[in-house]
C-alpha cells in the first residue's frame, strides 16, 4: 500500500498535464516517496483523459490510477471527495495540473504528517518575495480574508485558502466535508482547527501556471463559496451545530 495518495484534479489540461506529472515523478524518486497518483478528470472536452492513461505506463513510479466522473461535474470540491474515496493512502496530498505548485515540498509535507500533523498547508504569504507570485487583486482579498478569519475564529492564518496541502486521510474524511468548488480548502483548514488537530504551515512560492491549462480559479466565483464556510465555522464556534 502507498503511504501518500496525490490527488490532481483535472479538466481541459491536455497541455500541460504531462508536465506536471514529470516534475512530480522527479521529486517522488529524487526522494523515494511511496506514492500513488490519482488523476480525476470532470468531464473533460479534450483529450485529457487519453493523455492521463498514456502517463501510466510513461511512469509507473508514480502507480498513477485515472477516474473519470461522467455527469457529475460539480468542481473542484467535488473531484477531491471522489479522489479521497478512492485512495488507499493513510495520507493524501492535492496537487495542482497546471504544475504551478511547489511539487518539492511534498517530502516536508509527508515528514510533518508522520509527526502527527492532520493538515500541512502551503503558506504563500510567509513572505513578500513568496506572495509576489499571486496577483495584486487576489493579494488583496486574501487581506480582507485573513482579517475575517481573525475576528470571527479568533485565529491568525496566513494562508487557509491554497490548494496544495497534505493532510491524514481518515481524520479529514471523518470531519467530512461540502464544498463542491475551491472553498473545500478553507473549510478542511477550519474544520481541522476547530476539531483540535494540528496544522503545520510550510511556506512556499506558487509559480505562474503553464499555458495551455484550464483556468478553472476565478475569484468572484469563489467569493460566496468562501465567506459561507466561515461564517459557518463561526457559528460553530459559539455553539451553532452549522458547520
Amino acid at each position: 500500500m502507498s503511504e501518500l495518495s496525490i490527488l490532481i484534479p483535472c479538466f481541459n489540461d491536455e497541455k500541460v498535464l504531462r508536465g506536471t506529472i514529470d516534475k512530480l515523478h522527479d521529486t517522488v524518486t529524487h526522494s523515494s516517496l511511496n506514492v500513488e497518483t490519482l488523476i480525476v478528470d470532470d468531464e473533460s472536452t479534450d483529450e485529457t483523459l487519453t493523455v492521463a492513461k498514456e502517463l501510466i505506463s510513461e511512469y509507473p513510479a508514480l502507480h498513477i490510477r485515472v477516474f473519470a466522473r461522467k455527469r457529475r461535474r460539480r468542481g473542484f470540491g467535488g473531484l477531491i471527495r471522489f479522489g479521497m474515496a478512492y485512495a488507499s493512502g493513510p495520507y493524501c496530498a492535492i496537487l495542482s495540473s497546471d504544475g504551478n505548485d511547489p511539487v518539492e515540498l511534498l517530502p516536508t509535507f509527508l515528514n510533518k504528517l508522520r509527526a502527527g500533523a492532520q493538515l500541512v498547508q502551503c503558506s504563500r504569504y510567509n513572505s513578500k518575495e513568496d506572495a509576489k507570485t499571486v496577483s495584486l487583486r487576489y493579494r488583496i482579498y486574501q487581506r480582507l480574508y485573513r482579517t475575517a478569519i481573525r475576528v470571527l475564529l479568533g485565529k491568525k492564518i496566513k494562508d487557509s485558502t491554497y490548494g496544495f496541502r497534505a493532510f491524514n486521510r481518515n481524520y479529514v474524511q471523518a470531519l467530512g466535508t461540502s464544498g463542491n468548488r475551491f472553498n473545500v480548502c478553507p473549510e478542511m483548514t477550519f474544520k481541522v482547527l476547530l476539531s483540535g488537530g494540528s496544522i503545520e504551515y510550510v511556506p512556499g512560492k506558487q509559480a505562474s501556471p503553464r499555458r495551455g491549462g484550464s483556468q478553472k480559479f476565478r475569484l468572484p466565483f469563489e467569493v460566496v463559496g468562501y465567506a459561507s464556510v466561515l461564517f459557518r465555522a463561526a457559528m460553530y464556534r459559539v455553539g451553532l451545530p452549522w458547520f
